[in-house]
């Protein structure tokens, strides 16, 4: 469904929504936006556990489509006394986000069985995650070489940023290669709820990671290519700087075609040009721990923020993803408004709203006529006209698919 402000406009949209401000939240008072149930989600699932394991005794999901397919996964495994809980945000493609999907939880499971004499050390339990995600990229890489070698060009430049978080007893150990990000929801000393990071965000946007990339290719100068300071890509083609897949920006064999189909192949030549010392873009994760208390109250996985290639500035490009548009004390904010009034099956769907609200509310987007930019403007639409839009490109040049898993503790 086009959106029509203007007759020649594919779409444009940006404005006034549900709330013109970010959420505003004091203690149990929290104005946060109205929920009419406009939002058609892809996934939705809320479950009480029958008793608490590993401290987690309910969880809330939501995840909402841009693309179509979504390339969002995720999943919450409760196996005995352990609780996984892994989101991915797939790029170029739902295939890598899928496989991941289908093989991380188990890999970790190996991983953590051939450690079962450390199974109560964080460091030991972290590097079984850091193999757990290599095995997994491995095993991917495998599948995919021979197809690449075939000419479907395509597959290397499909990836997924990834994040894992294992919960056994009071430990907490996170592990995350991407910009999905995890954040505890816990009180002080005085009792002031606040947001706690448990990851960092693998981003070429941010100084550190531009300064480890230009210290490990110094002689590239296209190593970090920005076009806004929002908007900046590794070789000039992917924000992320850690993820699984995406592996043109690691390994030559599948940077270019082999030269038996490359001379007859369109395309057949470096998908990264030189100068290419790859790998760019690593697969092997951050962790970190955290011994949960009774201060400890929720994990929240969701979506960092990133750009499309397509857009050049933040003025004209939408929300990515959860982190883009709501902060880490917003949302912790927002999950305690829902958990306060027993509503926690609705915390991950709020948030994914509260996401869309400020969308509509922040930005603006680019008018086109076919093949061509007719305007920029202002408008006032509101979500639902946001909501309206059909999964795919029009609703991906306004956002991304946005995905969000709560973990509740006793």
């Amino acid at each position: 469904m086009k959106l029509g402000v203007i007759a020649t406009c594919v779409v444009c949209a940006a404005a006034t929504a549900w709330a013109a401000a970010p959420p505003s939240c004091d203690g149990d008072q929290c104005s946060v936006v109205a929920h009419d149930e406009i939002l058609s989600f892809h996934r939705v699932e809320s479950l009480t556990l029958p008793r608490p394991v590993a401290r987690v005794h309910r969880y809330s999901s939501a995840s909402y489509s841009a693309n179509d397919p979504n390339e969002d996964r995720f999943v919450v495994h409760v196996d005995g006394d352990t609780v996984y809980a892994s989101v991915l945000d797939g790029h170029g493609g739902w295939q890598v986000s899928e496989y991941v999907n289908q093989h991380l939880v188990n890999n970790t499971k190996a991983r953590l069985r051939n450690r079962a004499q450390d199974i109560s050390n964080t460091e030991a339990i972290g590097e079984g995650l850091e193999e757990a995600f290599l095995d997994t990229e491995d095993a991917l890489r495998q599948k995919l070489l021979p197809a690449f070698e075939l000419g479907f060009g395509q597959v290397n430049r499909v990836g997924a940023c990834t994040m894992l978080a294992y919960l056994k007893e009071d430990t907490l150990v996170v592990a995350n290669a991407g910009d999905v990000r995890a954040v505890l929801g816990t009180t002080d000393a005085k009792g002031q709820l606040m947001a706690k990071a448990m990851s960092t965000d693998h981003n070429a946007k941010h100084a550190t990671e531009k300064a480890r990339l230009a210290a490990e290719h110094p002689n590239e100068s296209n190593i970090v290519v920005c076009q806004s300071p929002q908007a900046c890509y590794v070789k000039g083609g992917l924000q992320p700087t850690r993820a699984l897949g995406d592996f043109a920006f690691k390994y030559p064999e599948f940077n270019s075609f082999p030269a038996s189909i490359a001379s007859s192949h369109r395309g057949g030549g470096r998908f990264i040009p030189d100068p290419y010392t790859p790998p760019y873009i690593l697969a092997r994760p951050e962790v970190q721990s955290h011994v949960l208390t009774a201060n400890d109250h929720f994990l929240v996985l969701g979506m960092s923020s990133t750009v499309s290639p397509l857009i050049t500035s933040r003025s004209t490009t939408g929300s990515d993803g959860l982190w883009d548009d709501v902060t880490n004390d917003e949302a912790v904010a927002i999950v305690h408004h829902y958990a306060s009034r027993g509503q926690h099956a609705r915390a991950a769907q709020a948030l994914v709203e509260q996401v869309i609200a400020n969308t509509a509310a922040e930005y603006q987007y680019v008018c086109e006529s076919p093949g061509q930019v007719i305007a920029t403007m202002r408008g006032r639409v509101n979500t639902a006209r946001i909501a309206s839009l059909s999964p795919g490109r029009d609703r991906r040049r306004v956002h991304d698919d946005t995905t969000v898993v709560v973990l509740f503790f006793s």
